[in-house]
């Protein structure tokens, strides 16, 4: 596993394709996974397009929501323009909760973003019969 990422790191000449797997980060940026100088950016796909885009979402006009959510659908209508990223799946985390459970939030300050800690000492049921 090391060797495969070390060779596409370094652009390796024998790799044609690769198939890898990586999340998301916490900050609202594509940038960290697709300009040009990112790390992650495995797949090479740099075009001055692509670049205009992602420095408009992160831009200080962007400190405004609504301009931002514009720029994030550019950069995705160009993306799936170009299609430079096919994925092959996509994990949905689904948390079915009763409507009797209170104080169980997937977001906010109970929850820590990929291990969905809830503050367990707060949630409560309220009441012992399903139907309510």
């Amino acid at each position: 596993m090391n060797n495969f990422y070390e060779k596409v790191q370094a652009n390796s000449s024998d790799i044609d394709m690769f198939e890898a797997a990586w999340s998301l980060s916490s900050e609202p940026s594509p940038a960290d996974l697709f300009n040009e100088n990112a790390p992650y950016n495995m797949g090479r796909f740099v075009t001055k397009e692509n670049t205009k885009l992602l420095n408009n979402i992160d831009s200080q006009k962007a400190f405004n929501t609504n301009y931002r959510v514009k720029a994030f659908k550019k950069w995705q209508e160009y993306m799936n323009k170009e299609a430079a990223y096919v994925p092959e799946n996509t994990v949905l985390n689904w948390y079915p909760v009763n409507n009797r459970v209170k104080n169980f939030y997937l977001t906010g300050n109970s929850t820590v973003a990929n291990g969905l800690q809830t503050n367990w000492s707060k949630v409560q049921v309220t009441s012992n019969s399903l139907s309510k």
